[in-house]
């Protein structure tokens, strides 16, 4: 009985090529956007999955409380708190601190800049990064133990055994003790190289055993049978204990939800947003229905073709329940061959996709997971697609089909215009949203951040600091430098911070988190920021040296009037306040900040002032060179550090886009189908028409007005619901563009502009067509 459905629906198939083309079409485009749209949230969802005790490892983070009872998360914490929770509570089985550090490598004649981490050795056993060469067990045995990457190992010694080798760094030489497999994708921790967490007492640091001091972050792996509720509690006051110098609760987060719900101060960089996860999901869930959507208009606009078969088979004795069995299987049929087509278009489109998502997404049809999903997402499509067909066709009364009295109810074009202002509805919100994303990162890109960041560039500073006034001096004698500053911090994000400051007028309850800053005198000036109030550091006056900068953010939450002048501290004072700047992405606001008068060794800032920037960049090489022969220069532009933390709302508004513009193309589709189905109902009614005088534009409008309203009728249901959503995405950022009418008035028209496009050519065909051969028949 099967294999004559299948039959059956193939004989269809074939003897209506166009509109089952269409319907493939649909389907298969359809298909393709849900499988992309599978593979990239599926691959949100993996991440530190790969780790076999995923599910007993903990994050501890912290909630800190300042003025106002303001909360502040924060994803780091002391160094010596994952060794004090493994020694007080029976439930932590292993704890580790991990530092993230960037040190230069020497080795081999080479020397680059590399991210590593500074571990415990039990670091190795909580996660399951694997080993190329060495095990876990003595990868860290010994403080001057290095673990490094397969790629690492290949970039400084190519096919040689790296194991035995040594590095040069931060004045001291540490051995390759074992290789690691590459880390994996989808691991929200990304390291080149693993040192042990006791080399700060080699490289002269007091500050890892410092209670005060957060300088990374705190992992513990608790027993299976665990409550990390309940843990959580047991631990939300240990800081306490240890007299911290500000309020704040501990808690645990899981490993596998840190990359898409952390929003926390001082994290990781890289992590996803559970939002995106959710709006791609609905995406390819709207755009899947929408491709059903036109598989039921066009199968019920063409119901009067078929129903004479209908009726044949019914009067042979067909059940209703056989009829809608035969319609059902022929979708399921039609589905299937549009599966076969989206994993050809998947294969071949997806390293595009991965180009533009920044991912390395595989795509494996023979993957368990594929063959569970796929199978049963393509019979349910083409269920859904055929259900509402099915059981209209199937519904025909069979003397009046026979006699050819029968007609398409009301009913069934009410539920082809809910259908097709379904579809649009869909569309509208997705050109909406393409249109707000645009917007929003259009505003980021040009928001005046409070400083002049154009033509600065920031490189890595000399490994001897006492050569800084010389290296400056030598510069600003290229001529192509105009400024030259040092920061204890990329500018882009200044994640240091403490709040055990003292400044005069102070109450006992004011605690205040400020963010710092360590800058040489020409800070302000190299960054062109506004001086609010008093003055800027001098080197030519002594006392600067125990001056501080606030900004007024700062101001505002201290709650300083008149501060210029007030004692900072024992024997400092504040000089000067600087106009709000950004020091961070546009997602958080602006926080409060204290810079002060020190040579803090981060980064390099220098403005070029040449016409021809590369110029000036070699002029800088060549001058690092002679201080620092030894070195390689790093360098990058300010401006694209700044783009550079939007990469991922940057490739999250490109995806939007392309999905958008599929959605709208299958509902294209299904429009075309309709508007050709409607010319060939009204072919006569245009001939008479036309017979009668009426010209062109009279017959093309006939065509198109009803669909237009629906169009129209669309974009009046989408507002408030795209409102809502877009409001909802907005919220995510500190700083952000208000939704104007002319965001909907755009949609609307480009809605109405695409439906008119979508019928053009089938409205124009019929109305330029001879009206003598309309009405031959008659």
């Amino acid at each position: 009985m099967i294999s004559h459905y299948i039959t059956i629906g193939l004989r269809a198939i074939r003897k209506d090529a166009v509109y089952s083309s269409l319907n493939i079409a649909g389907l298969a485009i359809g298909l393709t956007a849900f499988i992309l749209i599978f593979l990239w949230v599926k691959s949100e969802l993996s991440y530190d999955r790969f780790n076999d005790r995923a599910h007993q490892l903990y994050r501890v983070v912290e909630n800190q409380y300042y003025a106002n009872n303001e909360v502040f998360p924060v994803a780091v914490t002391p160094g010596p708190l994952g060794p004090h929770l493994k020694e007080t509570f029976p439930d932590v089985v292993s704890a580790t601190h991990l530092m993230p550090i960037t040190f230069m490598l020497q080795s081999n004649e080479l020397a680059f800049y590399h991210s590593g981490m500074m571990v415990h050795p039990v670091f190795l056993d909580m996660f399951s990064y694997t080993f190329a060469k060495g095990s876990a067990k003595k990868a860290l045995s010994k403080v001057e133990d290095l673990v490094i990457t397969e790629s690492l190992a290949k970039k400084y010694f190519g096919n040689e055994d790296p194991i035995g080798k040594v590095f040069r760094i931060h004045n001291n030489d540490f051995t390759v003790s074992a290789v690691l497999h590459d880390v994996p994708e989808m691991s929200h921790l990304k390291f080149d190289y693993l040192v042990h967490y006791d080399a700060y007492k080699r490289f002269g640091w007091t500050f890892p055993q410092n209670w005060n001091s957060n300088n990374g972050y705190t992992y513990v792996m608790l027993r299976p049978e665990t409550d990390h509720e309940a843990m959580t509690g047991k631990i939300r006051g240990v800081l306490q204990k240890q007299n911290v110098t500000y309020k704040v609760d501990l808690f645990l987060q899981p490993l596998t939800s840190i990359h898409l719900h952390s929003n926390f101060t001082a994290d990781v960089s890289g992590h996803g947003d559970i939002q995106y996860v959710y709006i791609f999901s609905f995406a390819g869930i709207f755009i899947l229905l929408i491709a059903c959507i036109n598989f039921m208009n066009l199968s019920t606009a063409k119901s009067a073709q078929r129903s004479k078969e209908v009726g044949m088979r019914k009067a042979i004795g067909a059940q209703r329940s056989q009829l809608i069995r035969q319609f059902l299987f022929e979708s399921i049929v039609l589905s299937f061959i549009a599966l076969g087509i989206a994993l050809v278009l998947v294969e071949t489109l997806l390293p595009a996709f991965n180009l533009v998502s920044g991912k390395q997404l595989e795509f494996h049809p023979a993957s368990s997971v594929v063959l569970l999903t796929l199978p049963a997402v393509t019979l349910m499509t083409g269920i859904i697609a055929g259900s509402y067909p099915a059981f209209f066709l199937s519904g025909f009364n069979t003397v009046s089909v026979l006699k050819g009295t029968s007609k398409t109810g009301r009913g069934a074009v009410m539920f082809r215009k809910i259908l097709v202002t379904a579809q649009f509805c869909i569309s509208i919100l997705l050109i909406t949203g393409t249109i707000v994303v645009f917007d929003q990162l259009n505003f980021i890109r040009s928001k005046k951040l409070g400083f002049e960041k154009q033509n600065v560039v920031g490189f890595t500073p000399l490994p001897d600091r006492e050569k800084f006034k010389d290296f400056k001096e030598a510069l600003l004698a290229t001529g192509g430098v105009s400024a030259v500053t040092i920061s204890s911090n990329n500018l882009t994000y200044v994640a240091s911070s403490g709040a055990d400051f003292e400044w005069e007028g102070k109450t006992s309850d004011k605690k205040v988190l400020l963010h710092t800053l360590a800058v040489d005198p020409d800070f302000v000036e190299t960054f062109q920021i506004k001086m609010v109030e008093g003055r800027d550091f001098s080197s030519d006056i002594a006392s600067d040296g125990s001056a501080v900068i606030l900004n007024e953010e700062a101001i505002r939450q201290m709650g300083i009037e008149d501060p210029v002048n007030k004692r900072w501290g024992e024997k400092g004072k504040i000089i000067g306040v600087i106009k709000d700047f950004h020091f961070k992405s546009v997602h958080e606001k602006i926080e409060p900040l204290v810079i002060f008068n020190d040579i803090g060794y981060g980064k390099i800032y220098a403005r070029l002032n040449g016409p021809n920037a590369q110029e000036s960049i070699a002029a800088i090489e060549r001058t690092f060179s002679k201080f620092a022969p030894d070195h390689p220069f790093e360098y990058s532009f300010l401006d694209d550090d700044f783009d550079h933390l939007y990469t991922a709302e940057q490739r999250t508004g490109r995806l939007f886009n392309y999905f958008a513009c599929i959605a709208i193309f299958v509902s294209c589709l299904g429009l075309f189908g309709l508007v050709m189905f409607a010319t060939e109902q009204r072919t006569k009614e245009i001939g008479v028409r036309k017979v009668l005088g009426a010209s062109v534009s009279s017959v093309v409008t006939l065509i198109s007005v009803d669909f237009i309203k629906l169009v129209l009728m669309a974009n009046i249901i989408t507002i408030p619901v795209s409102l809502y959503a877009m409001n909802r995405w907005l919220s995510g950022f500190a700083y952000h563009v208000d939704i104007h009418w002319t965001t909907f008035a755009i949609a609307g028209v480009t809605s109405v502009g695409i439906a008119l496009i979508t019928m053009a050519y089938q409205s124009l065909k019929a109305a330029w067509t001879n009206p003598v051969k309309a009405l031959r028949a008659e």
